[in-house]
């Protein structure tokens, strides 16, 4: 997409941190707006921003780990505005941080699946669909992170390295189609928001009894002073307009990271067995 004036975008996440600052980026493209938060007094500002740039906007209270709240977002974009244009699957949280990933209990699982993980699935599940439907040019952003092109350290990673898995193979199947979709993998490095005190919104039927581990929240405590120092959302969503105008399939942040990818890949090819390659295989598996 080059052109978004007056075609529609849709945003999950947007009560704060970078989900916020990506609608109101798009606002200053001239695109109505429909966004999703889980935290109503959040969404609310979002709205009030919005509309006093003139934006035509509609919002939702919603639990991105419920298909049937990712398919009402979508019914409202399309009753309030028609077409939807651009979808940014970003709304997410901390996850399990309490122990081993062995010690994690179901409900850690489901809670940081279903918002980190099963959100995207729904996403692209409910609008891509739709957007092909229409067959306007359109793009989908997936926020990933820094941590899917690293070595994954904690279930978040894990969450985030299936979310470029799911971009890269999304876009792959849409290139496929010969669709007029695109998408991009967003991948932030350390960025000024609230993530790591998303466990305030945690639904109690995923929460476990008791208080999180005194090791959780005292890393929880020490990774929202890293991230207060990091870059500003508003910052990132100026790179995601590029990324979605040059239809760019990854957008790493910053080069912060960039020792610990290569070393990622570094190891992961010290484990090939026998003499290198002399020619790259296709998608087939055949040189």
């Amino acid at each position: 997409m080059e052109e978004f004036a007056g075609k529609t975008a849709v945003v999950t996440g947007a009560g704060s941190g970078m989900g916020k600052a990506f609608a109101l980026r798009w606002a200053a493209e001239g695109m109505n707006l429909v966004i999703g938060d889980i935290q109503q007094d959040a969404l609310d500002a979002t709205v009030a921003e919005l509309q006093a740039t003139g934006t035509q906007v509609a919002a939702l209270r919603i639990d991105v780990s419920r298909l049937s709240d990712i398919e009402a977002l979508a019914d409202l974009a399309e009753s309030r505005f028609g077409k939807i244009h651009l979808v940014h699957n970003n709304a997410g949280v901390e996850g399990y941080l309490d122990g081993k990933i062995w010690e994690a209990t179901a409900k850690d699982w489901d809670w940081t699946l279903g918002v980190n993980l099963m959100s995207v699935v729904y996403g692209i599940r409910t609008f891509v669909p739709r957007m092909l439907a229409h067959g306007e040019e359109g793009h989908v952003v997936n926020t990933c992170s820094m941590t899917s092109v690293i070595a994954a350290t904690n279930m978040y990673g894990i969450c985030k390295h299936a979310i470029l898995a799911m971009t890269e193979v999304l876009a792959a199947d849409l290139e496929a189609a010969g669709a007029n979709v695109a998408t991009t993998g967003l991948c932030p490095g350390i960025i000024a928001t609230n993530l790591f005190h998303g466990s305030r919104n945690r639904r109690a039927e995923v929460s476990n009894d008791g208080p999180m581990s005194a090791s959780g929240s005292e890393l929880r405590d020490h990774m929202h002073a890293v991230l207060s120092k990091g870059m500003a959302p508003s910052e990132v969503a100026d790179k995601v307009v590029t990324a979605v105008r040059e239809k760019k399939l990854y957008l790493l942040t910053d080069h912060e990271w960039d020792s610990r990818v290569v070393a990622r890949h570094e190891a992961i090819l010290a484990g090939a067995v026998g003499p290198a390659s002399t020619g790259a295989l296709d998608a087939e598996g055949v040189r």
